[in-house]
């Protein structure tokens, strides 16, 4: 049988490891108050559906430091949620070009004279579809993460209500 020298696992290794393991479980577990996992979820799921391929860690990140919800949770959805964020990005788009009919308008299979027309022009047209995009995001997806919220606050709320019963039958 081998002893802590012989597997690397010396008091060196353990004075080095031990305080990043704890810092990273305090991290992993600070914030999960039920009410507080319920915002960071929503807040996650929202952020991570974001029609900004560019923006969302970092907007994550601030919201998170701002709103003391958990960093680690909420980076988490947000990268779980990147392949969602990509197919939602072209029915974002539609709906926003519904909902703000002026300005560019550039069709799905028009992506290909994007490259065709210069960086100036290219880069003015993707502002606008971002903006389009943004709007049909503001318009559906926060109400909805609201939605869920209420909804998992009140299965948390339901939980505990069920879980002090028990326990007050018990004593």
């Amino acid at each position: 049988m081998p002893t802590g020298s012989d597997t690397g696992k010396g008091p060196f290794r353990q004075r080095l490891f031990n305080p990043i393991r704890r810092h990273l479980k305090l991290l992993a577990t600070s914030g999960l108050a039920p009410r507080s996992l319920a915002q960071t979820l929503c807040v996650g799921g929202a952020l991570g559906v974001l029609p900004l391929i560019w923006g969302t860690s970092f907007i994550c990140f601030w919201l998170a430091h701002r709103f003391r919800l958990n960093h680690l949770v909420l980076q988490s959805i947000n990268y779980l949620l990147y392949p969602a964020q990509l197919a939602l990005l072209v029915p974002f788009c539609k709906l926003g070009l519904i909902m703000i009919p002026w300005g560019p308008v550039m069709l799905p299979d028009q992506l290909s004279l994007l490259l065709q027309t210069g960086l100036s022009g290219a880069i003015w047209l993707l502002l606008w579809l971002t903006l389009k995009a943004l709007l049909a995001w503001l318009v559906t997806v926060p109400p909805a993460a609201f939605l869920v919220y209420l909804l998992l606050l009140g299965t948390v709320v339901k939980r505990r209500e069920t879980m002090l019963t028990v326990a007050e039958q018990d004593s």
